[in-house]
C-alpha cells in the first residue's frame, strides 16, 4: 500500500447522506446500519448526535435523538477532538428541548448511586478541552433557560474554574444579558418583554461598556433598523447617554455601523446627546466623516450634525479635517470649510489635508 493509499485511509468522514440525515432528524437511514452508531463520525469526531444538536434552530422533534440514543446509548457522552459532547452542543445554541431530552435519556442509564454518581451527573459535568461543562457554555452564550435547566438538575454540584479561571456563575455575572442578545439580534418583541419584567435593564453594560442601546445602534439587524432603539429608549432616555469604555455613546455606534433609522431615531429622541465625545474628542459627525460619504447631503438630512461642524477633536481635527483625509470631502467645497475650520494640532488646514500631508489616519475600534 502506498502512501497516499494510506493517507485515505485515515481520513475520517460521515458519508453524507448520513450527515444530511443526522441534520434532518431523519431516522431511516441509520436503521440496521452494519456498523456501531458510535462509530459514524466527522474528521473532528463529532457523531450524529453532534450533527444533530450543532444547528440553532430548535428541532420540531426530539424523537430523532431519542431514538438515536436508544439505539446507541454510549453517543450521550462520547466528545470531539475538543472534548465537547451533544450536550455542549445544545447548550450551546439554547435547544432547551434537546437538553430535557438529553438529560432524560441520561437517566434511564442511571447506575447504582452507591457506586458513584448517576450517569446524567457524570454528562452534566463532563468538560470539554478548556474544562467548560455544558453550564459554562449555556452562561456564555446567555441561553437563560438552559441555564435553569441545568443549575435544577445538579444544584448540589460545586462547578470548578475553566482554564480561563472562569465558573458558570462568573460568566453570567460579566457577560451581556438577554436584553443585550435581544438587540443584538434586532428583537425588538422580546426586547420589550424583558423590559417589562425590569425595565432597569437599560442600564446594564457588557465588560466592555456596551449597553442594549449600544448592540442594537450598531447592528441593524431588523428591516426598517429602528424598531428595538425606540423600544429602549422607550423605557429609558437617559440610555442615549451611556458611554462604553471608550466613551462612545449608542449614537457614535449607530453612524459607526451606518444604521440610519438608530441615528435618526436616537438624535429626535436625545438631541443633547450630539454634544458627547469619545476618548479622543470625536463626536457623531467624526465618526460620519470616516464611514458616510456625501456629507453635505446627510447634513441636510440630520439637521443636527450641522452643530458639530466645526468641533475640534483632541488634535485640533474638525469632521471636515477627517472627510478631507479619508477622501471624504470633494475637492470643490474646500474654500467654504477652509477658514472655518482653522488649523489642527499639526498646524495643517483642510487644503493641505487634501493635498496629502495628512500622515496620521484613525479607525474606529470595533464595538
Amino acid at each position: 500500500m502506498n502512501s497516499a493509499d494510506q493517507q485515505m485511509n485515515s481520513i475520517t468522514y460521515m458519508e453524507p447522506k448520513l450527515y444530511k440525515a443526522a441534520q434532518a432528524g431523519n431516522i431511516n437511514p441509520f436503521k440496521d446500519h452494519p456498523t456501531s452508531l458510535s462509530e459514524l463520525f466527522t474528521p473532528q469526531k463529532n457523531t450524529i448526535l453532534h450533527v444533530l444538536e450543532n444547528q440553532r434552530r430548535e428541532s420540531e422533534s426530539t424523537d430523532f435523538a431519542g431514538q438515536i440514543i436508544d439505539m446507541c446509548p454510549q453517543l450521550l457522552l462520547q466528545a470531539n477532538t475538543k472534548g465537547e459532547t451533544p450536550l455542549h452542543f445544545a447548550a450551546r445554541y439554547g435547544r432547551s428541548n434537546a437538553v430535557k431530552v438529553l438529560i432524560d435519556r441520561a437517566k434511564n442509564l442511571a447506575i447504582d448511586p452507591e457506586n458513584g454518581p448517576a450517569e446524567e451527573k457524570n454528562m452534566l459535568r463532563m468538560t470539554n478541552e478548556e474544562k467548560d461543562t455544558a453550564l459554562h457554555v449555556a452562561a456564555r452564550n446567555i441561553q437563560a433557560q438552559v441555564v435553569e435547566i441545568l443549575t435544577k438538575e445538579d444544584p448540589e454540584f460545586s462547578y470548578s474554574a475553566n482554564v480561563h479561571g472562569e465558573t458558570p456563575l462568573y460568566i453570567a455575572a460579566n457577560m451581556r444579558t438577554a436584553l443585550h442578545a435581544a438587540a443584538m439580534h434586532g428583537d425588538h418583541e422580546t426586547a420589550r418583554k424583558i423590559l417589562e419584567r425590569d425595565a432597569r435593564l437599560t442600564r446594564r453594560t457588557d465588560d466592555d461598556g456596551c449597553s442594549p442601546l449600544h448592540y442594537a445602534a450598531f447592528f441593524p439587524n431588523s428591516s426598517d433598523g429602528g424598531p428595538t432603539v425606540r423600544v429602549l429608549l422607550e423605557y429609558d432616555v437617559s440610555a442615549a447617554y451611556i458611554v462604553d469604555s471608550e466613551k462612545r455613546t449608542a449614537l457614535h455606534l449607530a453612524v459607526a455601523g451606518g444604521n440610519l433609522p438608530a441615528m435618526k431615531d436616537i438624535m429626535n429622541t436625545c438631541p443633547a446627546c450630539c454634544e458627547l465625545v469619545d476618548s479622543r474628542g470625536w463626536n457623531a459627525l467624526h465618526y460620519a466623516a470616516i464611514t458616510l460619504r456625501e456629507h453635505i447631503h446627510f447634513s441636510r438630512l440630520i439637521p443636527y450634525f450641522d452643530e458639530l461642524k466645526y468641533e475640534k477633536d483632541n488634535d485640533g481635527n474638525t469632521p471636515f479635517h477627517l472627510f478631507a483625509a479619508f477622501g471624504n470631502l470633494r475637492s470643490d467645497g474646500r474654500h467654504a470649510y477652509k477658514e472655518m475650520c482653522g488649523l489642527n494640532k499639526q498646524n495643517l488646514s483642510v487644503d493641505d489635508i487634501l493635498e496629502g500631508h495628512f500622515p496620521e489616519k484613525k479607525v474606529i475600534p470595533s464595538i
